[in-house]
């Protein structure tokens, strides 16, 4: 039967807490989503781009 590590030697071996930590929590919840987001904002009003209305083939500005 395999020895158990202590959380110590553990922390250790990965570097130091902080990717210990991380490595840890990305196998807990996976790799982080990657992408924009919502999308960009829009140059004319700020608003995401993504909420905006296609109508005609035109992007316009929500109300």
């Amino acid at each position: 039967m395999p020895r158990k590590i202590p959380l110590r030697e553990q922390i250790r071996d990965a570097g130091g807490f902080y990717n210990w930590f991380n490595a840890t929590l990305i196998r807990l919840a996976g790799p982080p989503q990657l992408g924009e987001g919502k999308g960009t904002p829009c140059s004319r009003c700020g608003e995401y781009k993504a909420d905006h209305v296609e109508r005609d083939g035109l992007l316009h500005c929500p109300v």
